[in-house]
């Protein structure tokens, strides 16, 4: 199987029913080419993980069953163990500097993590080999904090773990819409990271989950 976009699909929802999705799309999902995801996409159809059906996609029983068997042996041999994030940081959207200026995610950020965060995030792209540690990540029991609501706009529920990135506290937050593909952590901190640190886009950071 090809991990990478296995894992992209489920965020998508193709193993409930099947999903329009482009190569591109894909390809924006786990950072890669167009080229190279379309080649992943055959080689996973010659593998028999996704069936086309009416011009759209859906993992097969077997990928998923794979999907499980491999989240559950990740699981078990990294109890008690430390999980741990290479990368770079990039540029980001601004959008992670406007939600968390938003008194209603501040306040909470501060109720559930102990600290009002810098209004702006650190994105870093992790290395292709600890795209795995992300979604094994996301199987642990995270920090909630809950989405509001302001005037007609409803912000939703973010998804927290609390890290460590150059001995600085701060949080990996997964937000209920998220604009980043699997490559892709999202840090707050009380602090301004990137200028903290003394980081630029060619810096290699490492960010450890505690």
């Amino acid at each position: 199987m090809v991990p990478d976009i296995v894992f992209y699909l489920l965020t998508r929802g193709a193993h409930k029913e099947p999903v329009r999705v482009t190569t591109g799309e894909i390809a924006s999902g786990i950072g890669v080419s167009q080229q190279t995801a379309s080649r992943k996409l055959i080689a996973l159809e010659k593998e028999g993980g996704v069936e086309r059906i009416g011009g759209k996609i859906m993992l097969t029983k077997k990928a998923v069953a794979k999907v499980r068997n491999f989240v559950s042996q990740v699981l078990e041999s990294l109890k008690g163990a430390q999980i741990l994030f290479g990368g770079s940081p990039i540029a980001g959207l601004g959008q992670g500097a406007f939600y968390v200026s938003q008194k209603g995610y501040r306040e909470g950020f501060r109720k559930a993590l102990g600290f009002k965060p810098f209004p702006g995030t650190l994105n870093i792209r992790i290395d292709d080999a600890d795209i795995e540690k992300r979604i094994t990540l996301r199987e642990q029991p995270p920090i909630v904090v809950r989405g509001f609501t302001k005037g007609s706009r409803t912000f939703g529920t973010t998804a927290c773990y609390k890290c460590v990135v150059g001995g600085l506290p701060g949080a990996v937050v997964f937000p209920e819409m998220n604009a980043h593909g699997l490559s892709v952590l999202e840090v707050v901190s009380p602090f301004n990271l990137r200028q903290k640190l003394s980081l630029t886009d060619l810096s290699r950071v490492e960010v450890e989950i505690v």
